[in-house]
């Protein structure tokens, strides 16, 4: 009896699939092991002084302000600018390099709580700086909102939407050289996310052009 080839082909398709279907699963049992057994290890791991750790220190210069008396008690962008005043005053880290595990392994469990609340206390300041920028831009305060992006960006935020919200700020003014600008600055640096922010304010440019 003569096999048709389409069905040799078909039982040879479904068996590579049930190998490469067991393959994944054992490799993803193994990745999981690993992951547990250094979870453990990390949740033993002593503590490390960490006195000596590069935190952050910003002044307030790095918060650009409105003028006297442009906004109300009550406005939004009174209330950034004095939450950002008052987190500029608490200790800061970036950690994002970190995992939670890694973090425990290299400092010890005790100090992960204290650390944690540094890296939060980074990213919430530099969450307040985008949504300061994102206030003056509301009101067409443009100049203040992009130096309030490129604020955010000098202290170290890696995020797409503070480089695209700075573009978008510069094409509001006219100022498309601005955005080339920040397009060269992206490739010269280091930031991981790179490519994508690169790709992304390509494209606020040509909506403009």
């Amino acid at each position: 009896m003569i096999i048709p080839v389409f069905i040799i082909i078909f039982v040879i398709f479904i068996a590579w699939t049930q190998y490469e279907m067991k393959k994944s699963s054992k490799a993803a049992r193994k990745a999981e092991e690993e992951f547990w057994a250094r979870e453990e290890q990390a949740n033993f791991a002593p503590k490390q002084d960490i006195s000596d750790l590069p935190l952050l220190k910003f002044d307030e210069s790095v918060i650009p302000m409105p003028p006297e008396n442009a906004f109300s008690p009550e406005d939004d962008v009174t209330t950034y600018i004095k939450e950002l005043k008052a987190l500029i005053k608490e200790p800061m880290i970036d950690l994002s390099e970190y995992t939670n595990t890694d973090l425990k392994l290299a400092y010890g469990v005790a100090n992960f709580t204290t650390l944690s609340s540094y890296d939060d206390n980074f990213n919430s300041f530099l969450l307040l700086l985008t949504n300061l920028a994102r206030g003056y831009e509301r009101r067409e305060m443009y100049e203040l909102s992009a130096a309030t992006y490129r604020s955010a960006l000098e202290c170290g935020s890696l995020k797409l939407t503070d480089y695209t919200g700075l573009a978008k700020v510069y094409l509001s003014m006219d100022q498309p050289e601005k955005v080339s600008a920040l397009i060269d600055e992206v490739e010269a640096g280091d930031n991981p996310h790179s490519g994508g922010i690169i790709e992304a304010l390509k494209r606020e440019l040509a909506k403009y052009e």
